[in-house]
This record gives C-alpha cells, sequence and structure tokens, in this order.
C-alpha cells in the first residue's frame, strides 16, 4: 500500500506540473511556442461574397444588433412588419455569406490545449469549431459552422429551423439548413453560395423540390461541376426542428475548454491527498515498530527473565 501510494503521489505531481504548464501557455494567447503545431488557416481565394469589414462581428449578439440595424435601415416602418420571417432570413444569409469565407475554423492550444492535443492523437474533426459564437471569432467557416450561426440567430427571432444532412458517394458531404415561414420550408446554403436570383424565382423552394427538379438546381449551382451537384444534394437528411445539430460534440468542447483551465487544481488536490495518505501511512508504521515492548534487562532482574543470564552476584 505504502508502494503504491508513493507511485500515486509521483504521477499526480507530474501530471499537476504538465498541466500547469499547458495552462500557462495556453494564458500567454500568440505567445504560445505550441501554436506552431495548430491547423494552418485556409487562405481566401476571392471566389466568395467575403467582406473583411464584417469581422468585427465577433458574437452571435453582435450579428445580431447589425442585421437589425440593418433590416430597419432596409425596411420602412410601413413595410418591416410584413413578411418579417422571409425578409429577416433573406437579409440574414446575405449577411453571413458575406461574413465568412470557406475554411474549417478549428480550437489550438491557445484555446482548448486539451481538447487540441485529444484531436491531434484521434480525430480532427473534435478539433472544428461547434459554439456559434466561438465560430464568430474567426474570417472563415466551413458549410457546418456557417449553419449553425446562422440557426442560432434565426432561433432568437422565433423562426424555425432544422438541418440538412447531404452524403455523396464520390465528392463527400455537406450541411446546409432550411428555415419555416409562409407555410413551408425554404433551403439556405451559404457556404456553397447558390445563385440567389435563381432560387428567389421560385420563391427559394426547399431541397425537395431542388432535387426533384435538377435542372433548377444545377442552374443555382452552375459554378460548380455538374456531376459534383449531382452526387451531393439527391442523398439528403433532416435534422429535428429547433434543434441544435450537435448537442454532444458541444459539450464535450464545453466540458474540455474548462478543464484546459482547471485540470491542474484537480491533479494539484490529488497530489496532496496521496501525499498526507502516504505520511500516514509512513507514520503508522513508526507508530506500530515503537510499540512492540521488550521485558527490563538491568541488574538484579529475575533470570527467568531473562533465560541463560543471571543476575550479578549469582
Amino acid at each position: 500500500m505504502k508502494r503504491k501510494l508513493f507511485r500515486a503521489d509521483i504521477i499526480f505531481f507530474s501530471l499537476f506540473v504538465i498541466s500547469a504548464v499547458f495552462t500557462l501557455l495556453q494564458l500567454s494567447g500568440r505567445y504560445n511556442p505550441l501554436t506552431r503545431f495548430d491547423t494552418s488557416p485556409p487562405k481566401n481565394e476571392r471566389q466568395e461574397e467575403y467582406e473583411a469589414s464584417l469581422s468585427r462581428i465577433k458574437s452571435v449578439r453582435k450579428l445580431e444588433v447589425y442585421s437589425d440595424s440593418l433590416y430597419n435601415a432596409t425596411y420602412s416602418q410601413i413595410n418591416k412588419e410584413a413578411d418579417y420571417e422571409k425578409k429577416y432570413s433573406n437579409l440574414l444569409a446575405a449577411i453571413v455569406r458575406k461574413r465568412f469565407y470557406h475554411g474549417y475554423s478549428e480550437y489550438g492550444f491557445s484555446d482548448n490545449y486539451l481538447l487540441t492535443l485529444f484531436a491531434k492523437i484521434t480525430n480532427a474533426a473534435y478539433n472544428s469549431v461547434i459554439a456559434p459564437d466561438d465560430v464568430l471569432k474567426y474570417a472563415y467557416a466551413s458549410c457546418s459552422q456557417q449553419s449553425v450561426v446562422m440557426m442560432e440567430l434565426l432561433k432568437r427571432k422565433n423562426i424555425s429551423t432544422r438541418k440538412v444532412g447531404f452524403l455523396g458517394k464520390k465528392y463527400g458531404g455537406h450541411f446546409s439548413f432550411e428555415a419555416y415561414y409562409n407555410g413551408r420550408w425554404h433551403f439556405f446554403d451559404t457556404n456553397m453560395e447558390p445563385d440567389l436570383a435563381v432560387l428567389n424565382s421560385y420563391d427559394r423552394p426547399d431541397i425537395s423540390f431542388l432535387t426533384q427538379h435538377t435542372e433548377l438546381l444545377t442552374s443555382a449551382y452552375r459554378r460548380y461541376n455538374t456531376e459534383k451537384i449531382l452526387d451531393i444534394f439527391p442523398k439528403y437528411a433532416y435534422g429535428a426542428v429547433n434543434v441544435f445539430p450537435a448537442p454532444r460534440g458541444l459539450l464535450f468542447q464545453k466540458i474540455t475548454g474548462i478543464l484546459s483551465y482547471s485540470l491542474w487544481f484537480f491533479f494539484f488536490i490529488l497530489f496532496i491527498i496521496t501525499r498526507r495518505l502516504y505520511k500516514r501511512q509512513t507514520v503508522s508504521n513508526y507508530v506500530w515498530n515503537r510499540r512492540i515492548h521488550f521485558p527490563p534487562f538491568f541488574a538484579g532482574a529475575p533470570s527467568v527473565s531473562h533465560p541463560g543470564h543471571k543476575a550479578s552476584g549469582a
């Protein structure tokens, strides 16, 4: 038992030191030398409706304020209430298209070192940012990340949404969503940026209508390879209405985010506990040895107490 406690003591102390160092490096921000191992940011190829000036919008709340102000400036007091869900959804989609260019935003060693290490050891997908507020800290975002930002704000405006996931046989997957207004669903894809004029000519139909009319689908996505469009979009699946697409992933990232700042404290407590148990075990063994009594051996003591010895003068 004593040996096990000693080993545990060494292990917890080592983990405390390591986690404390990682936390200090994380707090150092851009001066963190481990950032060299972060995934390199994607380049903007200038083929999208990206406006760098919108990068100042770094939270869903700020996006809401900007969208509201633009909506009030665009529509008069008389017209702003009529067909609100449609107007606001389309205006927000236009903003999000310009807010991001395509690329996966990922946490780094200065954001969440614990999650970053886990992703590098297991699967890089675990490191992709899920929380809408965190996505808005980056200039670039993937299809799913752009969608969750817009879905979050529409949810705050009481406009129902549902995700639409795609999986092609050759060209992989895609992620977008639909918003519900005027009695039916409407398809939005801020990442691949289909031609709005084509979609609006049909009042922005849902994905079911688009896949049934492939000439309309390929026309809206005409800047992409036709084979790619017809491979990705026909096979799709809906998510639950008004439910965050990845609740478990979001919870996992939040927990690791908290632990990346506090894990050292837990290891420190465990080190203190095992240290005290080890000392208590050591003292207990010492006291037990001290309690072994030997009969007194001195001049004049009865020889029966010490066989083979005789009292002085016998």
